[in-house]
């Protein structure tokens, strides 16, 4: 199976910051949103005009605490259009920040957003918070931290209004060097589920479940990774739900391949059973968040997969069996290669992504998609 169609929107330059990690977020215009990794960071917004695409840098971050947006699940939005993300500063004492477009029309290229810095981290809460955040019902923010918490192994964080401000309070620390880079996310009762790329079974990884219990939450493993490796080692990428309440992640490493797998999760007699979907070859499988569209068919990209240089792959269910096939293998040159954010669909099935090397800058790219 092959795409009909790959092309470059937008190529990256480093006057505008460059290695894109984040998952593009479309709004209902089909105007594009990320963040760039640089000295200072950025957000962007990648826009049509005319018969092209232009890039409008909606804000920058200063040195120090609040630098480097480098936000692997992409920026959450709210019913007003203002843009939620993470930091990454000095020593991991990044930033969760919120950015609200101009209260009137912007009329030029270089209209700044409001920046409002949520929360400044702490050790005791997290460091190194490059996960991107989700709401609940309440409008309380919750994400993960790679490092720090009370045990210094990495927390799951959740930020409370307050008062005009936010309380931020580190709901779960590991006991261990966890490491988690992805975020959560929730189910209709208020659980939050995520991956750990290390930790038990000889630092291997699993999929854990939070659950509200009187003032706290308690922490419930669903699967562990083993040694052996034939269901994937070190889940990195994040979890999303489907209608039925399975959850689908990946591995970046492990399967019968070696090159990372697809996994779906399935609630069955009070646990949960691992079925591998996808084996991928090659050294470095999905390292970002999968993508499902309305039949139920999975998207993603690889780090090193296809050429050597990452690929944009679907995942089909049919008649109980999944299929996985390759739409496009990136190479050296000016398309872009070395996709580490994961893939963004629009309402005619288009896919939209980024690359963090290759274009004409190597700098990285914006691409498109028609399969």
């Amino acid at each position: 199976m092959r795409a009909q169609t790959y092309s470059v929107l937008y190529n990256f330059e480093t006057l505008n910051g460059s290695a894109s990690t984040s998952t593009l977020l479309m709004d209902r215009a089909g105007r594009l949103y990320g963040t760039l990794d640089s000295d200072t960071g950025s957000v962007f917004q990648v826009r049509r005009a005319g018969s092209g695409w232009v890039l409008d840098r909606l804000r920058g971050f200063g040195l120090g605490r609040g630098q480097d947006p480098v936000d692997f699940g992409g920026l959450t939005t709210d019913p007003d259009g203002s843009l939620y993300g993470t930091t990454v500063g000095n020593a991991g004492l990044g930033t969760v920040f919120k950015l609200s477009p101009p209260p009137t029309a912007c009329t030029t290229a270089l209209c700044s957003w409001d920046l409002t810095v949520l929360y400044e981290f702490a050790a005791q809460v997290g460091l190194y918070a490059e996960s991107n955040v989700v709401f609940d019902a309440a409008g309380n923010l919750y994400g993960t931290a790679k490092e720090g918490g009370a045990n210094g192994g990495g927390s799951v964080y959740e930020l409370s209004p307050s008062d005009g401000g936010w309380t931020a309070t580190a709901i779960y620390s590991f006991d261990y060097s966890a490491f988690p880079s992805a975020g959560v996310v929730m189910d209709g009762s208020g659980n939050l589920y995520g991956v750990a790329p290390f930790g038990r079974n000889g630092n291997l990884g699993l999929v854990y479940r939070l659950t509200p219990s009187g003032s706290g939450w308690t922490e419930h493993d669903l699967y562990q990774f083993a040694a052996g490796g034939a269901d994937g080692l070190y889940p990195t990428g994040g979890l999303i739900f489907d209608a039925a309440g399975n959850l689908y992640g990946s591995t970046m490493n492990g399967g019968t391949e070696g090159g990372g797998t697809l996994f779906e999760l399935s609630p069955s007699n009070g646990g949960w059973t691992l079925t591998t979907l996808c084996n991928f070859a090659g050294n470095g499988g999905p390292v970002s968040p999968l993508t499902m569209d309305a039949s139920g068919n999975l998207y993603g990209t690889t780090e090193f997969d296809g050429n050597g240089l990452g690929s944009v792959f679907k995942a089909t269910r049919s008649g109980g069996k999944w299929t996985c096939n390759d739409l496009y293998d990136f190479e050296l040159g000016t398309g872009g290669n070395t996709p580490i954010a994961g893939v963004t669909l629009d309402a005619s099935g288009n896919l939209y992504g980024t690359t963090s090397e290759g274009g004409t800058n190597n700098d990285g790219v914006v691409w498109k998609m028609t399969p």
